[in-house]
């Protein structure tokens, strides 16, 4: 079953004009980052103005809004050197975008659901002491920016332990049953220099 999600902007040039996103472009807005841009712009923000408002890096802004004025869905008005500087304005005065119940098929899932399902259960678990009094649990959410040569050692010698302390078919039969998931992956993007 489709919708359609309508954004209006308060623009003078192009009033009354309509953009209407039923073809590949719909998988490009599918993404929660691109659909939070569209939504702040009003008249039009520079890169820095969306970039403040929304928390997010302004090299970040612009690789998203490089990627939206591609496929026609905003213009990026690259005026002087300074990217932050630049302004970003709809397409339209209306843009309608239909969504789909399967917009997400096309999205690769980072994190199985059934391993979801299986660490929400044993956090239940272990809150309700099902575990005993002696276990281990850590939950963390570090950031740092890296060098890539600093990531991938990290990558390499957090793989190292995982062979270690988790080898297939190893192990200890008569102690509890522990799971690791690790993801490490980019979050940000450097911002962009003076």
């Amino acid at each position: 079953m489709d919708g359609w999600l309508e954004l209006t902007f308060p623009l003078e040039t192009g009033k009354g004009s309509l953009l209407v996103i039923d073809d590949e472009r719909v998988s490009l807005l599918a993404d929660p980052l691109r659909r939070r841009i569209l939504e702040t712009l009003g008249e039009g923000k520079t890169v820095a103005e969306i970039s403040s408002t929304l928390g997010v890096t302004d090299s970040r802004i612009l690789r998203h809004l490089e990627r939206l004025a591609e496929s026609d869905v905003v213009h990026l008005q690259e005026t002087g050197s300074d990217p932050r500087a630049w302004r970003c304005v709809p397409a339209a005065a209306r843009i309608r975008i239909r969504e789909t119940l399967d917009q997400t098929a096309n999205t690769p899932e980072p994190v199985p659901p059934e391993v979801v399902s299986q660490f929400i259960q044993a956090f239940r678990e272990s809150a309700d002491g099902i575990f005993g009094p002696r276990f281990q649990s850590s939950v963390n959410h570090n950031r740092a920016r890296l060098s890539e040569r600093q990531a991938a050692e990290f990558n390499r010698r957090l793989l190292d332990l995982i062979e270690e302390y988790f080898p297939p078919g190893k192990g200890d039969p008569s102690g509890i049953k522990y799971g690791f998931f690790g993801v490490l992956t980019p979050i940000d993007l450097a911002p962009l220099e003076s």
